[in-house]
């Protein structure tokens, strides 16, 4: 009987704390090209939003950061840097697939199909809760630069 109650608690994550599926970093991805892109516009959004590396870092491969609003300006400051939303938030998928290599596209719009209506009172908002969409969808392939 308590083998069977924690196999249920396991199962339904009520036994111990959630873990993210282990993301893929290897050669191949995320693919360096669009790596190499991002760096350069990454270092500017963290110096105007001041985040941290590791906290770019720890929700990238780790798990989501909840309250950092840095994290959250960081996040739209790389949407508006690459001309992926508009002044009010709204993502441009045509735009984002823009940045993807032909070999990762499928990737991107199966993260993107659940992450189509976004919620947040302003435009940080808004770009975190895309960022939490895509990462709940596909922690494996989610990645931020």
């Amino acid at each position: 009987m308590v083998q069977l109650l924690l196999v249920l608690l396991s199962l339904f994550g009520l036994g111990s704390a959630a873990q993210w599926p282990t993301p893929r970093r290897d050669a191949e991805y995320p693919p360096p090209k669009t790596l190499a892109f991002l760096k350069p516009l990454g270092e500017i959004c963290a110096k105007e939003t001041g985040v941290s590396a590791g906290t770019i870092k720890r929700f990238s491969d780790v798990d989501i950061i909840e309250d950092d609003r840095a994290l959250k300006c960081y996040m739209d400051c790389m949407f508006r840097i690459t001309n992926v939303t508009d002044d009010r938030g709204e993502l441009h998928m045509g735009k984002l697939l823009d940045y993807v290599p032909p070999e990762f596209e499928d990737v991107a719009l199966r993260m993107g199909v659940k992450c189509t209506k976004p919620k947040g009172k302003d435009v940080c908002e808004r770009a975190f809760w895309f960022h939490k969409c895509w990462k709940k969808s596909d922690p494996v392939y989610y990645y931020l630069v």
